[in-house]
């Protein structure tokens, strides 16, 4: 149950995940992306042999008969029977026989005349929109005569499933056909689901945040659960169904949040500035469910605007909320705006600005995930371990609690780091060697004050390698592996936003995503 829910709730997914594995992935029309991605991961459609998916190809009657065998049948629809349906044009061992022959069966499908049923024939929209009408339990015969064409369009409405649908008379291609196919199967999925005795829910997080697990560096207080820090958040257990409110307040700029169900990206909101606002993640269905939200964006950079969580109104839950369990392994990482996921959802073409970071696409968030660890990122763009007029101190960032460099509040330490990654040095470029190597020397040795049995991780070359010497040196005199530093030259795959776009190189999402196992397999290492 708990996969299938995760599956249907990529219909909220961000519509810039694409199908990475087709080569003509960019050709997917952003209306359909969401549907495209969807049918392929439940293996509802696939490519072709050469690599693409062809979305502006149209859709023929073969491939129809398949779609629907897959949606009705699931992993069992490579072993279906039926009688022969006699189509001249259908030979016995062609690949869409058994399709065509179980669609004909339950009256789904019928031939052209002559005994043909043209297999390779193009599929108006409208027949689409019947088809999977049909093999959804409409009456075939609403569907036929003069009136066919009208009664189709009028059930499609009627049922609810006619979101972006393409149901005209023109010709249907794959990525519209996905989007139809996509409507009725999270209808019939969402209604398929028995629906318990729910009830009305707020959880005020002022007084409750013990029920909740708090993500990041972040800490919660009579106002709520602060939430300045990139990747801080909250996340917990419950049984729900339909939305989830979250009460935010908060005093300036406009941060970015990212909601996961059940480990599924379900929908990216900002918080609007200066006010207390309601968001909601929406369509969750019923059932227990694992619920994080993280702030994806990047700390804000006046130290009086703070965000603050301070409620969650269920639409309807049956058990308690709890907070999820700790996982055994907690990693913090220090770093800059590559720390902070600046960048990882920019292109050549689009431009630089906030829109452009997510801290869930860093290589920080993605190495705890493959570790199942507990993280906190300590990162802001500007980030410098030397201390400089228009640069941000690390050591000053590091100490601090969440209000951005309030050297009034330090943060608490309230738990331990086992493993610390150190990721600095793309803004000391122009840093004396001598000054660089005393300013890092002295953050390690804070970042050892704090947590006295975690392993230390120094790491390099992501995005410069202006000071590649400096890093061993200061594991070297600190000594070493012996006393729990390490030192890891990265990969410096720079595919994110460039200077053109508005931006400097920052490693795009891909790049994160070779990088994080590269320094996960090094922690499991030094474990």
């Amino acid at each position: 149950m708990k996969k299938l829910i995760a599956l249907i709730l990529v219909l909220a997914a961000l519509a810039s995940v694409a199908c990475a594995a087709f080569t003509d992935e960019k050709e997917i029309d952003k209306t359909y992306l969401e549907a495209v991605n969807a049918m392929v991961q439940a293996g509802v459609i696939g490519g072709f042999p050469d690599g693409t998916f062809q979305p502006k190809g149209t859709l023929t009657r073969a491939q129809a008969a398949k779609i629907i065998t897959v949606l009705l049948e699931g992993e069992k629809a490579d072993a279906v029977s039926a009688p022969a349906a006699g189509f001249t044009d259908v030979p016995a061992g062609n690949w869409a026989e058994k399709f065509i022959n179980y669609c004909a069966e339950k009256g789904i499908v019928a031939g052209v005349g002559s005994g043909k049923f043209d297999p390779n024939g193009q599929l108006r929209g409208a027949q689409w929109a019947k088809m999977l009408l049909v093999a959804y339990g409409h009456d075939a015969a609403e569907l036929t005569g003069d009136k066919w064409f009208s009664n189709t369009q009028k059930a499609i409405k009627e049922k609810g499933v006619g979101t972006n649908a393409h149901i005209s008379d023109s010709t249907t291609t794959r990525e519209k056909a996905c989007q139809l196919a996509y409507n009725f199967y999270i209808d019939n999925k969402i209604n398929s689901i028995p629906t318990p005795n729910y009830a009305e829910f707020t959880l005020d997080l002022t007084k409750d945040a013990q029920k909740v697990k708090l993500l990041g560096r972040t800490e919660a207080d009579a106002t709520g659960i602060c939430n300045d820090w990139p990747g801080s958040g909250l996340e917990f257990e419950v049984e729900c169904k339909g939305n989830v409110e979250l009460t935010y307040t908060s005093t300036g700029g406009t941060p970015t949040f990212t909601a996961f169900v059940d480990g599924v990206e379900t929908g990216r909101f900002d918080v609007p500035s200066g006010s207390t606002a309601t968001v909601a993640i929406k369509n969750i269905l019923p059932g227990k469910h694992t619920v994080r939200i993280v702030r994806d964006s990047e700390i804000a950079t006046n130290k009086a605007y703070k965000t603050t969580l301070t409620g969650l109104r269920f639409n309807g839950v049956a058990s308690s909320v709890k907070a999820t369990a700790k996982k055994d392994l907690y990693i913090e990482f220090i770093g800059d705006s590559i720390t902070a996921g600046c960048g990882t959802l920019g292109d050549t073409k689009t431009a630089w600005s906030t829109s452009t970071h997510a801290a869930t696409k860093a290589y920080s968030y993605l190495t705890a995930e493959l570790l199942d660890a507990d993280y906190s990122l300590v990162a802001k763009g500007g980030m410098s371990v030397a201390k400089a007029a228009d640069k941000i101190h690390a050591k000053d960032m590091y100490l601090a609690e969440n209000v951005w460099r309030d050297p009034d509040t330090a943060y608490t330490f309230s738990r331990k780091a086992d493993v610390v990654v150190i990721s600095l040095g793309a803004n000391d470029t122009a840093t004396p060697d001598d000054l660089l190597y005393s300013e890092l020397k002295l953050l390690t040795e804070k970042v050892r004050e704090k947590n006295p049995n975690a392993k230390i991780v120094h790491i390099y070359n992501i995005m410069s390698n202006k000071h590649p010497d400096t890093f061993p040196k200061v594991v070297e005199d600190l000594g070493g592996a012996a006393k729990g530093y390490y030192v890891l030259k990265m990969d410096r795959l720079i595919n994110g936003v460039p200077a053109k776009a508005g931006g400097t190189p920052h490693p795009s999402y891909e790049d994160n995503l070779k990088n994080a196992p590269k320094l996960a397999e090094f922690i499991k290492s030094i474990l």
